[in-house]
């Protein structure tokens, strides 16, 4: 029952619970919303946060922006050792505020020989796989967790090259299975497979036909058991099955079309051989090419800060224009293009970086917006108003983007 104090408000004699003693249902509330490494810390605060474990088991947490991986490698002349540098930064959430860099190895370590001159050709769920041509026809590939410093040899390829390499998830699950592209020879690909955790240590190989003209493999995405492989034009695709090994070339109309079907036709600021990347958004696959600068008397020099978007409608065979109305396309997503290439989802921090399409030129973060949504001659001023999350590469190392582990 409540009682008046001496100022004439009512006083209900309630104690007021502590901050250290919320409820459980609360407190996972609140740890849903965190990385790991942010509910390890979330668990330290005090003795009533230390949720038991099958409270927070299974918890999913908001989706996350990549982060970057800044590395290098370098042999140290007389010795078995090896200069590295690898950190791991986070995107800048917060206007001011500092990202946090981790420092995963640096110094001279033993072990990385394998690493020198190693490029990356894929970054999927925490993990990197690279590639080094060890001897001229010899290939040596394998996989690195810069979270968990893993690593995971593959066998030696014998080729004299290849085009594209990728991977379908983490080589710790039982489904994952590596790509390796050859060049189109005589009307002809070789595709290589290789499945970690297969008892068949070896790559098996397969010889396919590819679909007219196709001189080179420009960009691959992996979606649904499929990896789908393009070929530089619209219209040259194919698609391998993981499960029965099946290889089909899609057949797809000649040039692009705006929603209402009409032909795209812009020769002036495209090239159909220029950068592609094949990427996979919610079980629609997306087409970014890098647009030729107008502003350029080089007729193959590329504006690096432009892109074209295109999806693919399966019921027409059509790429469509997204550039017109790509917002709701992505529905609030991001696309990260680079070495290292895939498509994050909505909400969460995705949210800070929406509807963009976030590169690296020349060691700069930039990102391409629609101009639809952003009237063209404004669009400079406009991208300065923009939070730019990620700071330019540091001098002498690579930079790649790279998506943390689930659950992380």
């Amino acid at each position: 029952m409540a009682t008046l104090n001496g100022q004439g408000s009512p006083n209900y004699n309630r104690k007021i619970r502590p901050w250290s003693d919320l409820p459980a249902d609360i407190l996972v509330q609140m740890i849903k919303r965190l990385s790991v490494c942010d509910r390890i810390r979330f668990r330290t605060v005090c003795k009533g946060w230390r949720l038991p474990v099958g409270l927070i088991k299974g918890l999913f947490p908001i989706p996350k922006l990549p982060w970057t991986m800044e590395y290098t490698w370098m042999k140290v002349p007389d010795s078995n050792r090896t200069l590295t540098v690898c950190k791991l930064r986070e995107p800048d959430l917060h206007n001011g505020s500092r990202p946090r860099s981790y420092v995963v190895e640096t110094g001279m370590v033993e072990g990385r020989s394998n690493f020198v001159d190693a490029e990356a050709c894929a970054s999927r769920d925490g993990w990197v796989l690279f590639s080094k041509e060890e001897t001229k026809g010899s290939w040596l590939f394998f996989l690195f967790s810069p979270f968990t410093k893993q690593v995971v040899s593959l066998p030696r390829l014998e080729s004299i090259r290849f085009e594209v390499a990728t991977f379908s998830s983490a080589p710790t699950s039982a489904d994952c299975v590596i790509f390796v592209a050859h060049p189109p020879d005589s009307g002809k690909i070789c595709i290589r497979i290789y499945r970690p955790s297969g008892n068949d240590k070896t790559w098996n190989i397969y010889v396919f036909d590819v679909p007219k003209y196709s001189r080179s493999v420009q960009s691959v995405a992996y979606m649904g058991g499929c990896f789908y492989c393009h070929f530089g034009y619209f219209w040259q695709m194919a698609s391998f099955n993981t499960a029965n090994q099946e290889w089909q070339i899609i057949d797809i109309t000649d040039h692009p079309s705006y929603d209402n079907d009409i032909v795209i036709d812009d020769s002036d600021v495209f090239r159909y051989t220029n950068p592609n990347y094949l990427l996979e958004c919610e079980g629609e696959l997306l087409l970014a090419y890098a647009a030729k600068d107008e502003e350029s008397d080089d007729p193959v020099q590329l504006n690096d800060e432009w892109f074209f978007l295109f999806s693919l409608d399966w019921k027409t065979k059509v790429w469509r224009w997204k550039n017109g109305g790509w917002r709701n396309g992505l529905g609030g997503g991001a696309i990260f293009i680079g070495k290292t290439s895939f498509w994050i989802p909505n909400g969460g921090e995705t949210e800070i970086v929406a509807d963009r399409v976030h590169h690296y030129s020349r060691g700069i973060p930039k990102f391409f917006y629609s101009p639809t949504d952003c009237p063209f001659k404004r669009f400079q001023e406009y991208r300065k108003k923009c939070k730019i999350c990620y700071h330019p590469c540091s001098e002498g190392l690579k930079t790649i983007w790279i998506a943390p582990p689930q659950g992380f």
